[in-house]
C-alpha cells in the first residue's frame, strides 16, 4: 500500500494543527546551489569549460538531532495478587468522556488447574477515574462472574476460540452494534484449517502447516465485536489463519480507510513485527514485515510485540512501542518508532524508553507497552505497561503480573535536540491560525528564537531579531515579537518557521 503522502508536496495543510519531532516530515531538507564568479546558478549540463565555483546551501538543518526520551514508571495500579488473578499480563486502555476504561488480559486459576494456562485468558474490563484506582463493575456475562464480575469476553465466553493475547479498539466507521472490535489469537483445529486453506490458499502460514503436523489443535487469529465494549460477540470464523502468540493490536485508520493490523511474524526463524490490511474486518491476508532484526543489532536480539498506538489528539502521529528481547540475558525492554502514515516505518534514535525496575521492584523483570497512549493528568502522556519481577522466561508461579504507567511530560515523547548551537526550518504551511506555541527546554545558557516568512519573505517585524527570545522549561510558551503574538501574514498566504537553538530540546510546535 502507497502512503496517502506520496509523492505531495509542500506548502502542507496540519491535521492536528502541531508539528511533533518523532521524525524529519516537516523539516526543509535545504536549497543548494553551484554558483560563478558573480553569484549565477552554474548549470550542470553545458558545453564549455567549467567556471570557478563555489558551493552555497540554504536553510539546511544543521547542529540538531533527534533522541527518544525515557519514560518515567509507577507502582503498579493492578496487580494479580489484589485482583484474585494468577496472571495479569497485557490490555487496551482508552480514555472516554474523562473516564479510564481498561480492557486487562487475565489468567485464571481454572486453567492453570487444567493445564490450559494462555489458552483461556479471560478479559476483565476496569473503569478509573484518576488512572490509578480502579473499579471492577459488574458487568460480565460469564459463569464465572461470582469470583471474576467484570469477566466480559474470552474465558468460558469463547470455549470454542479461546482468547490470548488481544486488544481492543473504538472503531468510528463501523454500525452501532460493531463500534468496538476485539482482536485475538484462538485455536483452530486440523479440519477447520484445512476447510480455511482451500477457501484462502494465498493466506496459509506455514508455521500452522507445520505445525498441524504434530498436534490436533494450534493458533489463529479471531475478531470480535461489541455495541460497547461490554457485551461481545465473536465471530465464528477465523480472519487470518497464522500464529501471533503476543500482543495483537488492530485499530480503524480513518486516513487510509483501512482496518491496520500489527502482528508478529517469523522471518528466517527470527520474531519480527507485520502490518496487514483489510477493508472490512473480517479477512486480512498474510502480514508484511516491518521490523526484523537488523544487522545493527546484537544476533540474539529478536523483536517481541509492536505496542502500536497514536499520539494523544494526534491522528496523525502514529507510534510504536516494540518490545526487543535479548535472549542471552532474558532481558525486555521496549523501544520507539514513528510513522507519519501508518505506512511507513523508522526507529527513533535514543535507545530504549522503557526498562525494567532495579533488582526487588515489581517491573525488575519484564516490562512491554499496553494499548494505548492517554493523557493522564493536565500535564502528562503515558501507557501502561504490563511487568513482573522475573524474566520473561523464569518459571513463573501465580499469582504473577501487574499493570503500572510509563508515562512523559505532555508532549515530550521525542526532542529535537540542538546541545550546542542548531537551526532549521520548516515546510510551509496552510495556516488558519495565528499564534505559535512551543514546548521547549533550555540550559541556563540556551535559547530558542523564531522567523517567520510567507510566500517565502520574512514577515515584517517577524524576524529573528524581532523575536523576543525563549528560555527555560516550558511546555506551553507562546512566542512573540516584540510582545506580539500574531504570526503577521496575510489571508491566503502559506508560513514558513525557520528556528535558531542554543543548548535546546525542542519538543513540538504548536498553532493555536
Amino acid at each position: 500500500m502507497k502512503s496517502p503522502f506520496f509523492n505531495i508536496r509542500p506548502p502542507y495543510t496540519l491535521p492536528s494543527n502541531i508539528v511533533y519531532f518523532h521524525d524529519w516530515r516537516y523539516v526543509n531538507t535545504g536549497a543548494y546551489a553551484w554558483r560563478g564568479p558573480k553569484g549565477e546558478n552554474v548549470p550542470m549540463l553545458a558545453p564549455g569549460p567549467v567556471p570557478a565555483m563555489q558551493y552555497e546551501y540554504l536553510n539546511m538543518p544543521l547542529g540538531v538531532r533527534l533522541e527518544a526520551q525515557p519514560s518515567r514508571t509507577t507502582d503498579w495500579v493492578l496487580h494479580a495478587k489484589t485482583t484474585g488473578d494468577m496472571g495479569l499480563i497485557g490490555g487496551t486502555l482508552t480514555k472516554e468522556d474523562g473516564v479510564y476504561r481498561l480492557w486487562a488480559e487475565s489468567w485464571l486459576q481454572e486453567h492453570f488447574e487444567k493445564g490450559e494456562a494462555g489458552w483461556y485468558n479471560a478479559l476483565r474490563y476496569w473503569e478509573s477515574d484518576d488512572g490509578i484506582k480502579w473499579k471492577a463493575p459488574r458487568v460480565g456475562k460469564s459463569k464465572l462472574g461470582k469470583r471474576y464480575p467484570n469477566l466480559v469476553f474470552g474465558a468460558d465466553l469463547t470455549s470454542k476460540q479461546g482468547y490470548h493475547g488481544g486488544s481492543i479498539f473504538f472503531d468510528p466507521s463501523g454500525p452501532k452494534s460493531e463500534r468496538y472490535k476485539a482482536f485475538h489469537l484462538g485455536l483452530i483445529n486440523r479440519q477447520q484449517y484445512a476447510a480455511y486453506s482451500r477457501k484462502r490458499p494465498a493466506d496459509v502460514d506455514p508455521f500452522v502447516v507445520q505445525s498441524l503436523k504434530h498436534r490436533e489443535v494450534t493458533h489463529s487469529l479471531y475478531g470480535a465485536t461489541s455495541p460497547d465494549g461490554i457485551r461481545w460477540k465473536a465471530i465464528p470464523e477465523t480472519i487470518l489463519g497464522m500464529f501471533s502468540d503476543t500482543g495483537n493490536i488492530c485499530e480503524y485508520d480513518p486516513v487510509l480507510k483501512k482496518y491496520v493490523a500489527y502482528v508478529r511474524t517469523w522471518l528466517f526463524h527470527r520474531r519480527g513485527i507485520g502490518r496487514t490490511v483489510s477493508d472490512d474486518f473480517r479477512r486480512f491476508p498474510i502480514p508484511d514485515e516491518i521490523f526484523w532484526p537488523d544487522s545493527g543489532q546484537e544476533p540474539h536480539n529478536t523483536w517481541y510485540s509492536s505496542g502500536k498506538t497514536q499520539m494523544p489528539g494526534a491522528s496523525d502521529y502514529h507510534i510504536m512501542f516494540p518490545l526487543r528481547w535479548s535472549l542471552p540475558t532474558d532481558h525486555f525492554e521496549f523501544h520507539l518508532a514513528a510513522s507519519p502514515d501508518n505506512v511507513v516505518w523508522n526507529h527513533v534514535p535514543g535507545g530504549a524508553v522503557c526498562k525494567p525496575g532495579a533488582p526487588g521492584r515489581w517491573d525488575a523483570g519484564v516490562v512491554a507497552a499496553c494499548k494505548s497512549m492517554v493523557e493522564w493528568g493536565k500535564d502528562r502522556i503515558g501507557v501502561l505497561c504490563a511487568a513482573t519481577p522475573i524474566p520473561h522466561k523464569y518459571p513463573r508461579r501465580p499469582p504473577f503480573g501487574g499493570l503500572g504507567w510509563a508515562w512523559w511530560p505532555k508532549g515530550r515523547l521525542v526532542a529535537l535536540k540542538s546541545p550546542l548551537e542548531g537551526s532549521f526550518t520548516l515546510w510551509p504551511f496552510w495556516l488558519k491560525r495565528r499564534r505559535v506555541y512551543l514546548n521547549f527546554r533550555t540550559t541556563m545558557t540556551g535559547s530558542v528564537q523564531v522567523e517567520a516568512l510567507a510566500e517565502g519573505k520574512v514577515i515584517a517585524g517577524q524576524s529573528f531579531a524581532d523575536c523576543d527570545t525563549l528560555s527555560g522549561d516550558h511546555l506551553d510558551r507562546v512566542v512573540t515579537w516584540r510582545g506580539k503574538t500574531d504570526l503577521g501574514h496575510k489571508t491566503g498566504e502559506c508560513v514558513e518557521l525557520r528556528f535558531r537553538l542554543r543548548n535546546a530540546d525542542l519538543f513540538s510546535v504548536e498553532f493555536k
